[in-house]
This record gives C-alpha cells, sequence and structure tokens, in this order.
C-alpha cells in the first residue's frame, strides 16, 4: 500500500509538471515594459485620453508593452489609495496618470520612476513640474477662444454661470482664469461651486434661474453627471458651453475644448521618449493638444433657435446628442 501510494504522488507530482510547463509554453511572452494607469474617474474625455495613450503606445511597441488599470470612480481616496498600491508594485516601470487627484496621487507616493500625467489643466500651480520624475500634457483651453464662442452663439449674454466642483484644483485654476477673461469682457461671472454629483441638479437649477449662459471648466463632476445637467439646462432653455469637445454629443449647446484622445496619444510619445529612449521626465516639456474646431450640438441649437454665423461655419462640427 505504501509502494502504491508513493506512486500515486510521483505520477500526480509529474502529470502537474507536465500541465505546469505545458501552460508556461501557452502563456504569452513577457512584455519588456508595464506601465500602470491612474484614472481619476469614468467619463468620455478621461476613457479617450486611456484609449488614446493605449492605442499609441500599443502600435509603437507591440507585445513589448502591457498596461495595467486602475480607476479610482471619481474618489480622492481611492486614488491615493490606488498610488500606494502602484508604488508598491515594483513590476510597473512607469505610470500614467489621468486627470488631476490621480496626478497628485501618484506624484505624493512615487518620486523615482517615470509618472507621465495627462488631462491636467495647471500642472505648474500644483507643483508637479518640480519633480524630475514628471512629463505628460495639460488641457487647459483656450479661455478667449470659448468666452468668443458664447459672445457670438448667445449675443445678449450678459452673466455667465460658472458651473464647477469646489474640491477640484484644476476646475479652480480654469475658473479664475474664465473670471479674468469675462471681466475683460464686460460680462458678469457668477460662482455655482458644488462639492458633489448630489447638488448639482439644484445647482443648476438655480443657475439657470440667474444668468444668461451657463459654462462649465474641465471638471471631472461635471462630466459625469453632463447628461443630466443638459437635460436640466435644455428644459429651461438655457444655453449650456462646456470645456470638453467630447460633452457637446450629450446635450451641451457647444464647446470649443481639448481633444482628449489626441491628448492621450501625445502622452504616449512621452512615455515612449522615457522608456525606450532613455529620456529624462523633466527634460520633456509639458505639451498641449490643440483643438481648433468648435463642436454644436444641433438638437440643442434648434431647440434654443441659436444660429451659427457665417463666420463660424468653416471651423464648425454639428454633432448630435448620444
Amino acid at each position: 500500500m505504501k509502494k502504491i501510494v508513493i506512486t500515486s504522488v510521483l505520477i500526480l507530482t509529474l502529470v502537474g509538471g507536465l500541465a505546469a510547463l505545458k501552460s508556461i509554453k501557452k502563456r504569452a511572452p513577457q512584455a519588456h515594459y508595464t506601465i500602470g494607469i491612474i484614472q481619476t474617474a469614468s467619463h468620455p474625455a478621461l476613457d479617450a485620453a486611456r484609449e488614446g495613450f493605449i492605442e499609441e503606445l500599443t502600435s509603437k511597441l507591440g507585445k513589448d508593452v502591457a498596461f495595467v488599470v486602475h480607476n479610482a470612480q471619481g474618489s480622492v481616496p481611492q486614488a491615493v489609495a490606488l498610488a500606494q498600491q502602484c508604488a508598491a508594485d515594483k513590476s510597473c516601470d512607469a505610470f500614467f496618470a489621468i486627470a488631476t487627484p490621480a496626478a497628485q496621487a501618484l506624484h505624493a507616493t512615487e518620486k523615482i520612476r517615470p509618472i507621465i500625467i495627462a488631462a491636467v489643466t495647471d500642472p505648474e500651480s500644483l507643483g508637479l513640474l518640480d519633480a524630475q520624475n514628471i512629463c505628460g500634457t495639460k488641457d487647459m483651453i483656450d479661455v478667449k477662444g470659448q468666452i468668443n464662442l458664447i459672445q457670438q452663439l448667445i449675443p445678449d449674454a450678459k452673466t455667465v454661470g460658472l458651473l464647477y466642483t469646489a474640491g477640484e484644483a484644476n476646475s479652480i485654476a480654469l475658473v479664475n482664469t474664465m473670471k479674468q477673461e469675462l471681466k475683460l469682457r464686460g460680462l458678469s461671472a457668477v460662482d455655482f461651486a458644488v462639492s458633489n454629483e448630489i447638488e448639482l441638479p439644484g445647482m443648476v437649477e438655480l443657475a439657470c434661474r440667474k444668468v444668461d449662459v451657463i459654462l462649465a471648466p474641465t471638471d471631472n463632476t461635471v462630466a459625469c453627471t453632463i447628461s443630466l445637467i443638459a437635460k436640466l439646462c435644455n428644459e429651461r432653455k438655457k444655453p449650456l458651453f462646456a470645456s470638453d469637445n467630447m460633452l457637446v454629443a450629450f446635450g451641451a449647446l457647444a464647446a470649443r475644448g481639448v481633444d482628449y484622445h489626441e491628448s492621450g496619444k501625445l502622452a504616449a510619445h512621452h512615455a515612449e521618449q522615457v522608456l525606450v529612449n532613455a529620456k529624462k521626465p523633466h527634460e520633456l516639456p509639458i505639451t498641449q493638444a490643440e483643438s481648433k474646431k468648435i463642436f454644436i450640438n444641433k438638437n440643442t441649437m434648434q431647440r434654443l433657435n441659436v444660429q451659427v454665423p457665417e463666420s463660424m461655419r468653416d471651423i464648425a462640427i454639428l454633432a448630435g446628442e448620444s
């Protein structure tokens, strides 16, 4: 009996070993580079930045690059926890931080390995550019062009409501710039700041009663709830201008903002320079994707009886709702 048991164990061990070898043969070759991605939240702009980044690097490096994707789902504490988790993962060669909370969290935890950023409005004021291991792209919009757009489409507007999240540093930076430009144009700016998504419906309704036009900066909370915001504005016949081109498809009247897919591709170029060409992150300038087109929702335009000036015809793209 003892011999039978020993023989059985040896056979099982051999079979297990052969199965393991078979598994190793089936396993794809290990990627030469592994990039940990932390995305602050899920909405069209940040999804586009992630997709552009992955698509571009995969087209350049093929199977030599792999990605480990994390999503904080709009939670700053979760972004911090994910950053700590990523910093402890020694298999990652670099990190891609999408939007300000993710960038700040990684900046606080990882001091050596490269961090590539995207969808961050003002990285300099946040102190991100003081780090030797950070490079990437920013999403500061053409504020003058955005205010021009408002005045061209709604020429009688006198008051502009700024709808944003008080806790988002990127939003505050852009709002401050918008206020300065609005003042130069003789337009009044009114703050409608929220601390979370729950406050948005009531704040939108208040803004619709108080101002002529509502303008939202690049803001993660606004982007996550854009369908509801646009619905409320359109029901009250109040023009809503976004700072992210993709949000126009969800009901905003217009935007002259950022191409986030292109921003992700530019960030991928930074990653390639650092990982493949051994460039130092701090040696690479922060870049920005340009978007010279104006996006207008044709259904919202008709609902609000807005006319597109002839001077804008060549640069305007009419989009339907999602």
